[in-house]
This record gives C-alpha cells, sequence and structure tokens, in this order.
C-alpha cells in the first residue's frame, strides 16, 4: 500500500490554559503513542523557542490524516489549533 506524508503543526487555541489543558494534553500524547504503534506516525515533537508542535504522518489517502487531526482530543476539545500540510520527503 502507498503512502503519502503529512506534517500537522499544532499551536495554542481558545481554550489551552484552562482547567482542563492538562488532562487534554495527557490524552494528546496518549493518541499519538497509539499512532506510533501503528506505523502511522512517523515523529512528533515540540519547537523548543516556541509553543509549537508538528506530528508528521504517513497515510493512505489526505482524508485519513484529516480525520486523525481532528480526532486529536487536545484538537476536538479547543486546546489546539491544528494545520494539516502535505509534505514530500527527500531523504529518510
Amino acid at each position: 500500500m502507498e503512502t503519502q506524508s503529512f506534517v500537522i503543526m499544532l499551536r495554542p487555541a481558545n481554550e489551552y490554559g484552562s482547567p482542563q489543558t492538562e488532562d487534554r494534553v495527557s490524552e494528546h500524547f496518549e493518541y499519538l503513542q497509539n499512532l506510533h504503534k501503528k506505523g502511522i506516525l512517523i515523529m512528533a515533537g515540540r519547537f523548543s523557542e516556541v509553543l509549537i508542535g508538528l506530528v508528521m504522518l504517513e497515510t493512505s489517502t489526505q482524508e485519513e490524516a484529516v480525520e486523525i487531526m481532528r480526532n486529536d482530543p487536545a484538537v476536538k476539545s479547543g486546546i489546539f489549533h491544528a494545520e494539516l500540510y502535505p509534505w514530500q520527503i527527500a531523504l529518510k
């Protein structure tokens, strides 16, 4: 099965800093761990100097990547704002 690569950029959204932030971020991390176990998540992390996260995925379709992004608990709850970008890997 051929896959496509995508990057999700995560930034704080309106609910970031609310009392539920810590719980949703923990759920977000568990969600990413599960995607990694399935071989979908290639890498994830955050920039050191700014509160922006990056998630790299390989999926069979862009629709699948959008669904994964939208189902992230921190995105669904409004803690993070997410943007999806197709990514062309030059070297791996």
